[in-house]
């Protein structure tokens, strides 16, 4: 991902508006990206350092960025951090032990790298793509060895491939509309009617809810059976006592029919 993230970034460094977008003053460079002789690496001076600058056109750069020093707001300026500065060209160099190191390091803006040592933070400095880069030709021919093409992987590191575009155009909107896939498309289809559906509320509309529960009328038949078994049982509990009071009624009627009562008060010996 981090190399993904490399790569990215070279490659919005070769896009003219995106150098331009991130504020680099870039109007009298001849090409982007620009590369450059191997001759500037022997550079030991600073004076040569800045005549450099100002024969490839990246000196304008450079005065933007002493321009747009400024203190620093808040308590960062009693910290070492007094100043603030735009960012400014970076250098980036393919020869060992180059000398131009020391030459441009107390140029204003002005970082030098080593392109095995490329990092994100130098090529998207705040996280926007778009750095003004000045590449010797020893470190972009090296670019290849490390990073790879999209037929070849890469000889000086491994488990890295070049990320390919999805696609060769992006422009869909021409591809579409081209008379090439247009001749072959079939005519557009009239919108469709909007088919408006009443919202039925399931807790009421039983059709509803056989829709949304097709278990819902089972269930509710078996509420309907268990709520019917209290009222049956005590119908058969009101019925049966109905019918012993009524055998208990007949019962006395016929003892007060009896009439053998005076013999059976006489055996009893309580007869006056």
């Amino acid at each position: 991902m981090r190399r993904h993230a490399v790569v990215s970034a070279i490659a919005a460094s070769a896009v003219p508006a995106l150098v331009q977008a991130h504020g680099h003053a870039v109007s009298k460079a001849p090409e982007l990206p620009l590369v450059v002789g191997n001759e500037i690496e022997a550079v030991e001076k600073t004076s040569t350092a800045l005549k450099a600058l100002k024969r490839i056109g990246a000196f304008d750069d450079v005065a933007k960025v002493i321009a747009t020093k400024k203190i620093r707001p808040g308590k960062g300026k009693a910290r070492n951090r007094r100043y603030l500065s735009k960012k400014g060209p970076l250098i980036v160099y393919g020869t060992d032990g180059a000398k131009l190191t020391k030459a441009f390091r107390n140029i204003p803006g002005v970082q030098v790298v080593a392109v095995e040592k490329l990092s994100v933070l130098d090529l998207a400095p705040g996280g926007r793509v778009g750095r003004f880069v000045v590449w010797t030709q020893s470190a972009f021919d090296k670019l290849e060895g490390l990073f790879g093409s999209f037929t070849q992987a890469p000889t000086l590191k491994r488990d890295f491939l070049l990320p390919r575009a999805a696609i060769v155009n992006s422009d869909i909107t021409r591809i579409i509309n081209s008379d090439e896939v247009q001749s072959v498309c079939r005519p557009r289809k009239p919108a469709p009617k909007p088919l408006h559906r009443l919202k039925r509320n399931p807790l009421k509309n039983r059709t509803a809810m056989a829709v949304l529960n097709p278990y819902a009328a089972d269930k509710r038949k078996q509420l309907a059976e268990a709520a019917g078994q209290p009222k049956a049982k005590k119908a058969r509990e009101s019925e049966d006592a109905k019918k012993a009071g009524e055998a208990w009624y007949q019962t006395m009627i016929s003892d007060s029919d009896y009439l053998e009562f005076e013999n059976f008060t006489k055996w009893l010996g309580v007869s006056e």
